[in-house]
C-alpha cells in the first residue's frame, strides 16, 4: 500500500507519471469476438431504454427491481451465518439455496440476456456485507482472453446503501477502455520479481495496475460514481466497466449486498456440460467440485 500511496500522491501534486502505464496490461478489445451492443456501427434507433443506457454507461441501474418477499430468504440465512464475512467460498450458491434462488431471479436473469445476447449462468457469489476495499479494475482480466465480455455482474443490494459504508464505485463509459489482460498483468509481475500465484496475482499486482488505472482517470478527466441503494435496487455492471470497492468512512460499517457473476452459456468451452445445472426455472448455474458448508 505504500507504494500505492506514493504514487497518488505524486499524481496529485502532478508529478511524472507510474512507470507501468494502462496500456502496458491492456489491448483493443476484438470487436468481432465482442456481444452486439459492444460493437461500434450498430443501429441505436433500435436499441431499447435499457440497451442504449448499457452501450452508453456500461451499467444498468434497476431501482426497486427485486421485491423484498424475494431477498428475505437469502437475507434471513446470510444473517444467521457464523461468519461475518459471509461465505468465503465464491461457489457457495451451490449449497445455499436461498442465494441461488435470489442470484437466478428470472426477471434479472432475463435482463442479462437482454443485454448480452444470450442465456447468462452464474458462476461465483461474494457475500461479505462490509466493502470489498478492491481497487480499480475490470473483471473480464480475470477470465480466460477468448470470453471476450461475454460476462457480466451484478450488485443487489439488502438493505439501503449509504456513502460512509464504502459503496461500490465506477467509471461510467469505462467499458470503451482497452481490455485489461491477465496475461499481461501476470507478465509485469514476473518481469517485477514476484511470484504469480494463482490465487494471488490479482491482488499482488494492484502495487503496479492501480496507480496506472489512476493515472488513466486523470488522462481522461473521469470521475467515479457511487451506487448508493435501498434494498431491491440492482446494479449491472459490464466486464469491462472500470470499478472498485471504496474505502469506508466508517470502518466495518456493513454494506449489505449479494454480488453475483455470470457468463454466457455458449461462450465458456472451458466450462463441461456436466458441471451446468438448471434450476426449476431453467436457469443454469455451474457446479465446481464438491462443496461443503
Amino acid at each position: 500500500m505504500g507504494f500505492i500511496k506514493s504514487i497518488t500522491e505524486r499524481l496529485a501534486t502532478g508529478q511524472k507519471p507510474p512507470a507501468i502505464r494502462y496500456a502496458d496490461f491492456s489491448a483493443p478489445a476484438p470487436e468481432d469476438l465482442l456481444p452486439h451492443l459492444d460493437q461500434s456501427g450498430i443501429d441505436e434507433a433500435s436499441l431499447t431504454p435499457d440497451q442504449k443506457q448499457w452501450r452508453r454507461d456500461g451499467v444498468l441501474i434497476l431501482r426497486d427491481f427485486i421485491p423484498d418477499e424475494i431477498t428475505a430468504p437469502y437475507i434471513k440465512r446470510r444473517e444467521a451465518h457464523p461468519n461475518p464475512a459471509g461465505w468465503p467460498q465464491g461457489n457457495s450458491y451451490q449449497f445455499v439455496p436461498e442465494m441461488r434462488e435470489l442470484a437466478l431471479y428470472p426477471p434479472l436473469m432475463q435482463k442479462l440476456e437482454h443485454l448480452i445476447g444470450e442465456q447468462m449462468m452464474l458462476q461465483l457469489c461474494l457475500t461479505n456485507w462490509v466493502t470489498s476495499q478492491r481497487a480499480w479494475h475490470q473483471d473480464d482480466y480475470l477470465n480466460p482472453s477468448f470470453v471476450n465480455c461475454w460476462y457480466v455482474a451484478v450488485w443487489i443490494a439488502l438493505a439501503d446503501i449509504e456513502p460512509d459504508c464504502g459503496p461500490f464505485e465506477y467509471i461510467p463509459g469505462s467499458h470503451r477502455w482497452p481490455l485489461m489482460r491477465g496475461e499481461k498483468v501476470r507478465g509485469i509481475l514476473g518481469d517485477l520479481g514476484h511470484e504469480v500465484h494463482e490465487l494471488h496475482w490479482p491482488k499482488t499486482s494492484e502495487c503496479f495496475t492501480t496507480p496506472a488505472v489512476e493515472y488513466e482517470m486523470k488522462l481522461r478527466r473521469v470521475k467515479p460514481e457511487a451506487f448508493l441503494a435501498k434494498r431491491g435496487d440492482v446494479l449491472v455492471w459490464h466486464a469491462r466497466l472500470m470499478h472498485q470497492g471504496s474505502l469506508a468512512k466508517t470502518h466495518g460499517k456493513e454494506r449489505r449486498s449479494l454480488i453475483a457473476h455470470y457468463s454466457g452459456v455458449n461462450h465458456r468451452p472451458d466450462i463441461p456440460d456436466q458441471s451446468r445445472f438448471q434450476d426449476e426455472n431453467g436457469q443454469i448455474y455451474i457446479k465446481f467440485g464438491d462443496p461443503t458448508a
